[in-house]
């Protein structure tokens, strides 16, 4: 019974391996036939992005590097004319700001205050000159007396040398004798009371001179102050400063009115310490540098004239011309302007959209991107825009990338947009 049972049970597992294997194959083959008989689709062509860029060919030069720098108008010729006396002003015909010409009244103290000292010096100097001239006649008149007080006193001697000698031979008496002795004796108080005028009188005149220098000096100095007293514009020039109005009294040295000439304006920039190198080696070798200035649409050349004569940490302040055609400008007015550096040989000029980092750019070869290294080496102004200044391994004709991409990488498919 068991063993029947047994058969009876491997008989039914062997039918439903039978059965599944069945199954089994019947799905293998439903599978293949399926995909022996699936219409085919056709293949997908993947294709590269195409970046449409901006391009320009190189072309190297001698190019000269742009620097901004920033500084102050100011005027080397700032003249203040002061009061020479203490006086009334009796005119002021000028104002803050006025440009005037060569020779034209700017301020006039009143006639009497400085005509009068130079009347009172020229007359102090005519009667210095008479004193003197009398004095000179008194020295002349004392001299002459001296000869003539010499001359008797040499015959007095001899009177008494020769009433001696007739004493001696009992010819004259010792009164007479005594007589000329007293007579040789006043002689000689003569002539030194001469002698004592002469000298007198070369002292005055000696004191009468230096009186007559000093009289003449105050009149020189009359007359420059009464030619100060009347100030003229000694070239054209503008008004900076009026200190004082008509009729105002002014004490002697007090400034009046202030002006420069127009010629004379400069401008003072800081060149920094980074670009001395540059601006030292240019004037070292005679070279010109110039600074450009914007104005109205107008662009004027500022030649570089001189350094200052010490330099600072931040750098050294030069100092430009500024041409007649900018004389509306002011001292104290600030400008900017662009100094151009000396010329770098085989230089290229680029926009910055084309620099990547700080030394690199691309090159368009084959309508694909290829990274190329290169040196910044300044500023540079084209149609009035700032581009860089680039040196390295470039060559004439190579074309340079100048739309920057944020993807850019060596191998990048581009396209000119100019080519199309």
């Amino acid at each position: 019974m068991n063993e029947q049972l047994k058969q009876s049970t491997r008989a039914f597992l062997n039918k439903r391996r039978l059965v599944g294997f069945g199954i089994i194959l019947l799905a293998v083959l439903v599978f293949v036939f399926l995909k022996n008989t699936r219409p085919v689709q056709p293949g997908v062509e993947v294709k590269q992005k195409v970046w449409p860029i901006k391009t320009m060919a190189v072309k190297l030069e001698s190019l000269s590097p742009v620097f901004t720098l920033y500084g102050t108008i100011e005027s080397n010729a700032l003249v203040t004319a002061a009061s020479p006396v203490a006086g009334v002003l009796e005119s002021v015909p000028v104002h803050e700001g006025d440009e005037v010409t060569e020779g034209q009244l700017l301020v006039q103290l009143a006639t009497a205050d400085i005509e009068l000292p130079y009347q009172v010096a020229k007359a102090d100097v005519a009667d210095t000159e008479a004193q003197l001239n009398l004095q000179d006649l008194n020295y002349q008149a004392n001299l002459k007396r001296l000869e003539h007080e010499q001359e008797v006193l040499k015959i007095k001697k001899q009177d008494v040398k020769r009433n001696r000698e007739l004493l001696q031979k009992k010819l004259l008496s010792q009164s007479l004798l005594d007589q000329s002795i007293e007579a040789l004796t006043r002689q000689e108080f003569s002539v030194v009371g001469a002698e004592l005028s002469v000298k007198e009188n070369r002292v005055k005149v000696e004191q009468l001179k230096a009186r007559l220098d000093k009289a003449r000096a105050n009149l020189e100095q009359a007359e420059i102050n009464r030619q100060r007293g009347i100030v003229h514009a000694p070239y054209a020039g503008r008004i900076t400063d009026v200190h004082v109005s008509q009729g105002d009294r002014v004490n002697i040295n007090a400034p009046m009115v202030s002006y420069y000439s127009i010629d004379s304006l400069e401008l003072r920039a800081q060149i920094p310490v980074a670009q001395t190198a540059m601006v030292y080696q240019a004037m070292h070798n005679g070279e010109s540098l110039i600074a450009e200035f914007d104005f109205n649409g107008i662009s004027y050349q500022l030649p570089l004239l001189r350094l200052d004569g010490q330099a600072q940490t931040s750098g050294v302040d030069a100092f430009f011309g500024i041409p007649a055609d900018l004389s509306l400008l002011r001292p104290g007015d600030l400008l900017k302007v662009k100094l151009l550096g000396r010329k770098i040989k085989k230089a290229f000029a680029v926009p910055y959209s084309a620099i990547y980092g700080s030394d690199r750019i691309y090159l368009v070869e084959e309508g694909e991107l290829q990274s190329k290294n290169i040196e910044l080496v300044g500023d540079t102004l084209v149609d009035g825009k700032p581009w860089a200044l680039i040196k390295g391994d470039l060559t004439d004709g190579a074309v340079i990338a100048t739309t920057h991409l944020p993807n850019a990488i060596t191998g990048l498919k581009v396209s000119d947009l100019d080519a199309r």
